[in-house]
């Protein structure tokens, strides 16, 4: 114990104290197969990307957090749903709530730091157990906004902007060139200004939907291209090449996650910037691509990659070596909500992802949906998140019984 300082047990408990009463996991599920009654599921949403080919989608999905203070105040949050938002919320049940029930609710840090060392001790540092800790971590962020009356960007010291860029987010893998001419060209007739085109099919093939679709939507709007982890660099950087001649100067994932020397080769040989970052997790992952000299833009989600306090960690550590973050934007309204906070809280935000495969999860759940403005959206003002949820739809879309 230091000289001169009561025992922690003697102190005299802060006045503006909040305590944690109640963590609870929500799992959500939006059934394709709802979505399409009486019909068949597009194989483009079962399969819209390269990473799905073997792992089929059925579905939307999300675990949400509803963490209640001792005096009555909620924080709402999300854990990234995807494959089964049934995992998350038995790791929040078994694990973190009991880590974090009794304490302060706005010592952020404090508990954020307790939960990772919990695990991390046996290597449980990236994957579910992340993804668990970012839903209860937002909903922390949410409570505390709640209860000073601010929204989150202001707490994390924002806003650098009060719109946030966005692009569209995918045109999928669709069957043949002119249906993705089709679905990017709907996009900019949305008022999108930039879109992403998923690719992963082999060289001839990719070219193919990218020429299409640059054709679809003309030279002035930004194209993007997502790969998925499909190739290897000496296949990708040919491809690469070839996209860079069509105008598109952003190449998402092409490589393995783990091919640091991989994405070091293409960043020297490629005029486009190169983005990684959906499947790392903390800031010790990051950490290797950013000495490595590996990427130009990282893309951490927020739902995944340790809540909105990692996150922040992320963006500053991305900062110092002058790389930009760009959101990923999959998951729920609540995840988008913490996102675009994110976004308007940190210095080099480039664009953020606003996906828009169907999904009611993302556009039923809050009783006001996004709006796009500009081709940008407007960050949440409120208290908080700043949103309020459709309660009678959560209960609609609930898959754990209660």
């Amino acid at each position: 114990m230091t000289q001169g300082l009561p025992a922690p047990e003697d102190r005299a408990e802060h006045p503006g104290t909040v305590r944690i009463a109640t963590v609870e996991a929500i799992p959500l599920t939006a059934s394709f197969a709802d979505l399409y009654p009486g019909e068949t599921v597009p194989d483009w949403l079962v399969h819209p990307a390269a990473s799905h080919r073997t792992l089929r989608r059925s579905g939307q999905f999300s675990t949400l957090i509803v963490l209640t203070a001792t005096n009555g105040l909620q924080g709402i949050g999300e854990c990234y749903g995807l494959p089964s938002p049934a995992v998350t919320s038995r790791i929040v049940d078994e694990i973190i709530a009991p880590l974090v029930i009794g304490e302060d609710a706005l010592a952020i840090d404090v508990i954020w730091s307790k939960v990772f060392g919990a695990m991390s001790g046996g290597g449980h540092l990236r994957g579910f157990y992340l993804e668990a800790m970012s839903g209860v971590d937002i909903a922390l962020w949410d409570l505390k906004g709640k209860a000073l009356g601010l929204p989150i960007h202001r707490l994390l010291g924002g806003p650098h902007r009060e719109l946030v860029p966005v692009y569209a987010s995918p045109v999928p893998m669709c069957s043949d060139p002119d249906q993705s001419a089709r679905m990017a060209r709907n996009f900019v007739d949305q008022g999108f200004r930039a879109l992403k085109l998923k690719l992963g099919r082999g060289r001839n093939t990719d070219l193919a939907h990218a020429r299409a679709v640059r054709a679809a939507i003309g030279d002035d709007i930004e194209l993007l291209v997502d790969l998925n982890c499909a190739y290897t660099s000496d296949i990708a950087l040919p491809i690469g090449l070839a996209l860079a001649e069509l105008g598109i100067t952003w190449f998402e994932e092409p490589l393995a996650v783990d091919d640091l020397a991989g994405y070091q080769r293409l960043r020297s040989h490629l005029p486009m910037s190169l983005v990684n970052g959906e499947t790392l997790f903390t800031r010790y992952d990051f950490r290797e691509y950013l000495v490595g000299g590996a990427v130009d833009v990282i893309m951490p989600n927020v739902a995944r990659a340790g809540g909105l306090s990692e996150s922040l960690k992320i963006a500053a550590l991305a900062g110092a070596f002058h790389v930009d973050v760009a959101p990923h934007g999959v998951g729920s309204a609540v995840g988008v909500a913490a996102s675009l906070h994110l976004s308007a809280a940190i210095p080099n935000f480039r664009t953020f992802e606003f996906n828009q495969l169907p999904n009611p999860l993302r556009d039923s759940l809050t009783v006001a949906p996004f709006q796009l403005v500009d081709g940008c959206l407007p960050v949440p003002e409120g208290p908080g998140l700043g949103i309020e949820l459709d309660w009678d739809r959560v209960a609609g879309w609930r898959t754990d019984g209660r």
